[in-house]
């Protein structure tokens, strides 16, 4: 339904074109999806720089200055206005402003590319050619800049991509929410109190308050499903090897966006092997822009009850009723299973040695002599450094197998085409969640303090299924909710099938009143 609207209202300007300049206020150019904006700037209508002016005036707006010193963590752990969303860790408006104005002559000139003039927010995990990758830490805060843009950057500036900005990230990675003591706290556009996910919260963050259109993430553990969940935008963990990445097969790179037809465009566009990565599937999987309806189609439902002594919180399992409703609607089979995966069979332990134990030690042990000036949730890794080991990374690698033959026997094998989950126990996660004891988790009225909340990294651990986190609802608090779909090993299409049979028939963010308000709200 958004699609048709968009594209009325492109066939709408071009017929009006002629006679009158058509009018966008700076909301529509900002939130306005890439697949609109290239039909319009291909058309005449509007050009790369207008979206550009109206995206960096949100964010002076909205994200509060953009990161150049050390900010004071403790000023900001519960000051609502500190900073506003704070998603940025530094910009590059002006270069962006000169590849805006090239692109618009290769609009005039017919050598346009896919991507030509779209703006992209760049996590600070991708290294671009002079941008430093600093991981949201002090100890490597002058670390040196990036000499080569890694095989994503490269591609989307192939397409014609603009890189405008570094989004903020938790240091290291290993935080579900986005805070550090080098950029502050990144806080939810939809509501200030609130967490925007991590470790890609910058990124989610900055879609949703309109600051670019299509951005970059990673996961490792969920960093790029929570925070789409939490931003309200569509994000995809592809399974390992469908996105040129390291070679640590828990981590993967993928696309966040606003809608589900950019995220199709942009992991198209990412996928597919290079030259520089033996670790990338081959040949290169394509991802069409139409799929076939869910008509006749089995789909698992879980919602996962025994995850947390309690469940989750009432308004996950309201957002999966949602879901199921929409599926019947959309003509396919619902089939609610039950699983017996918890939290006190201690698998997230088990899933944080076992990744620990990975390449990721080395981003441990390198700030071993810096105690002093790691954030309060990275100097407990330290402590338990003995327990990353090969009998770790064995315990979790035999975990996953256990977890991979429910999953194969209850969904796949049972006929299903993909399961459906939450994302999270809880969207009521604060922003600066596990700094303080203030900054929590609240489940039904109860606050905790674990990484407990997160149902995200069993597709880590099963890194070879794709999942694609979609919005569901608004929160009571107005904090989206969204789930992840899962399709089979490798069956990208699948989720993907799903996730586009449910976008037409639910609600979809940024439409409507659907907006963030960057309320301050508790």
């Amino acid at each position: 339904m958004k699609k048709t609207i968009w594209m009325a209202l492109i066939m709408l300007s071009a017929v009006i074109v002629s006679a009158a300049e058509p009018k966008f206020t700076r909301k529509e150019l900002a939130y306005m999806p890439a697949t609109a904006q290239i039909a319009l700037f291909k058309a005449g209508i509007i050009t790369p720089s207008d979206v550009l002016e109206a995206q960096i005036a949100q964010v002076k707006q909205y994200n509060g200055v953009c990161n150049t010193e050390r900010r004071d963590l403790e000023k900001e752990l519960n000051t609502f206005n500190a900073g506003k969303i704070n998603a940025i860790c530094f910009d590059r408006f002006a270069e962006a402003r000169k590849a805006a104005k090239a692109a618009e002559e290769r609009y005039r000139n017919g050598t346009a590319r896919r991507l030509e003039g779209v703006t992209v927010g760049v996590k600070n995990e991708n290294n671009v050619v002079g941008w430093r990758v600093d991981m949201g830490s002090l100890v490597l805060k002058d670390v040196p800049l990036c000499t080569e843009d890694c095989p994503l950057i490269e591609r989307l500036k192939n397409e014609g991509a603009i890189l405008v900005f570094s989004t903020t990230v938790p240091e290291l990675y290993v935080n579900c929410m986005t805070w550090s003591r080098l950029y502050g706290v990144t806080r939810n556009p939809w509501n200030l109190a609130y967490g925007v996910g991590g470790s890609s919260g910058g990124s989610g963050a900055a879609l949703a308050a309109g600051f670019c259109t299509i951005a970059t993430g990673s996961d490792m553990g969920g960093s790029i499903r929570i925070p789409s969940s939490m931003n309200g935008v569509y994000g995809f963990k592809p399974p390992f090897g469908r996105v040129p990445t390291s070679e640590i097969a828990y981590e993967t790179l993928g696309p966040m966006t606003r809608t589900f037809d950019d995220l199709v465009l942009m992991q198209d566009i990412v996928a597919g092997p290079h030259p520089r990565n033996h670790a990338t599937l081959r040949p290169k999987l394509d991802y069409p822009t139409e799929y076939q309806s869910l008509k006749g189609a089995k789909v698992a439902v879980c919602y996962f009850p025994e995850w947390l002594k309690g469940g989750c919180d009432k308004e996950i399992d309201q957002a999966l009723d949602k879901v199921a409703e929409a599926l019947k609607k959309a003509g396919a089979e619902v089939k609610i299973i039950k699983s017996d995966w918890t939290v006190q069979k201690g698998q997230m332990k088990t899933f944080v040695n076992g990744l620990l134990s990975t390449e990721m030690f080395e981003l441990i042990h390198m700030t071993a002599g810096h105690q002093d000036l790691l954030c309060r949730n990275v100097v407990p890794l330290l402590k338990n450094i003995n327990d990353y080991n090969p009998k770790s990374l064995l315990k979790a690698t035999m975990m996953g197998e256990e977890t991979h033959a429910d999953v194969q026997k209850n969904v796949f094998g049972d006929g299903c085409i993909a399961l459906i989950m939450p994302t999270l126990a809880t969207p009521f996660v604060s922003a600066a969640f596990q700094a303080d004891k203030d900054n929590g988790a609240v489940i039904n009225g109860k606050t905790i303090y674990s990484n407990d909340i997160l149902l995200t990294p069993v597709w880590n651990l099963l890194n070879r299924y794709p999942v694609v986190d979609m919005p569901v609802m608004l929160s009571s608090k107005r904090v989206p909710i969204g789930v992840q779909i899962v399709g089979n090993t490798f069956d990208d299409l699948a989720a993907f099938r799903v996730a586009a049979g449910l976008s037409k028939v639910i609600p979809q963010m940024f439409t409507g009143d659907r907006f963030p308000d960057f309320r301050e709200k508790k």
